[in-house]
């Protein structure tokens, strides 16, 4: 295949979604699936979503009731409509329905719940893009922790929906130290140890938890998804991945959660968003990027301690406070390149934008003319 067969594909789907109401609706849609992961591209929500229901048919559901939901009261409570098609009020909203079908146990009143959530994910959304926009910073995956948690907590006091064995309410025991060795249980058969099956699990499993999918292959297929959008996302999911579980294993985290890709999905989000998203990549904003992803896996276990008395899980809630801990930064280093909301794409984009002083210090300002930019929808608020 050539690479312009891609492009001459992308190209042929853009024009049927624009002239036809049901596809620009299923194009909106998987956008937002792809948003996810930042990658604004329907083909890779598609297979992200793949991913999904090769793991769960139940989690894919709930995950598409969330999205609809989310992006629907986008659309009633008239957000812009650019936002909306390039799938930014539905990236919450599905990661929203798959958590709490995750979480919570199956009775019809949880239809209802994902509904509401994935709603409530929109409004915060617009409220959290409209706080900051005066710093240029990104919402990030925030609103999907902040609805998460407050719907989760809600359930502790109800009868009618209940929160299942996931959601373990106690104190964590300091006095026992945990099991280090890598292995898929903490009981039963298996390998023990850094054996190639076990790291090999945890890399992929690490991206794969970034949507709650805790088996190898969907990791595997999420790896893909990216790379068909952007190679350089791609080697930092890879990266952030297996730096996170690197670092869990380093410090002696216990080796169950390591397999699982417990301590690896926040640096995935991390490394994609640093690494090429939110600023130009550079050697130096590569190293700014990984670096980030090693801490986001220590704010993992610290939020995961904080949390454990009440029984509630971090979520992608170390990935939101690290990033923005590195990009609220980025005005005093003058060695990194940033690259503003509106013209957020592709790292790929971004690196040409750089040489072509599209995007940079030598950048034009917002009362100048700018040159033609690449058409290609933008990727956050």
């Amino acid at each position: 295949m050539t690479a312009a067969a891609p492009q001459r594909a992308a190209e042929a789907w853009s024009g049927l979604a624009a002239g036809n109401p049901v596809m620009t609706t299923v194009d909106t849609l998987l956008r937002g699936v792809g948003q996810v992961m930042f990658q604004n591209n329907p083909l890779t929500g598609l297979i992200f979503l793949a991913g999904i229901f090769v793991n769960s048919g139940k989690l894919g559901g709930f995950g598409l009731l969330g999205l609809a939901a989310s992006t629907l009261t986008a659309y009633l409570l008239g957000a812009d409509r650019a936002l909306i098609r390039n799938g930014l009020f539905g990236f919450n909203g599905i990661l929203v329905g798959i958590g709490l079908a995750f979480f919570l146990n199956y009775n019809g009143l949880l239809i209802g719940y994902v509904i509401l959530g994935g709603a409530l994910s929109t409004v915060a959304m617009m409220g959290l893009a409209n706080l900051f926009s005066v710093w240029d910073l990104p919402a990030l995956t925030a609103p999907f922790v902040l609805t998460a948690w407050l719907l989760l907590f809600a359930v502790l006091l109800f009868a009618n929906l209940r929160p299942n064995a996931l959601i373990v309410v106690a104190p964590p025991d300091t006095r026992v130290l945990p099991e280090t060795a890598l292995r898929e249980a903490a009981t039963g058969a298996g390998a023990i140890g850094l054996t190639p099956v076990n790291m090999t699990n945890a890399l992929f499993r690490g991206i794969g938890e970034v949507m709650f999918q805790d088996k190898l292959a969907t990791g595997v297929i999420f790896l893909f998804a990216i790379f068909v959008n952007s190679r350089i996302s791609a080697l930092f999911a890879l990266l952030g991945s297996a730096l996170g579980a690197l670092t869990a294993w380093t410090v002696g985290a216990n080796g169950v959660a390591v397999f699982h890709g417990l301590y690896g999905f926040n640096a995935v989000l991390c490394a994609i968003a640093l690494g090429g998203v939110f600023f130009v990549l550079t050697w130096r904003s590569a190293i700014y990027a990984l670096v980030a992803a090693l801490i986001s896996a220590l704010v993992f276990a610290a939020i995961s301690t904080f949390l454990a008395p009440i029984g509630m899980p971090a979520l992608t809630a170390p990935f939101v406070l690290v990033t923005w801990i590195f990009l609220l930064a980025k005005a005093g280093f003058k060695a990194l390149v940033p690259v503003g909301l509106a013209d957020v794409t592709t790292a790929e984009a971004h690196l040409e934008g750089y040489r072509t002083g599209r995007i940079g210090p030598e950048a034009p300002s917002p009362d100048q003319p700018r040159r033609p930019a690449s058409d290609a929808p933008k990727a956050v608020p």
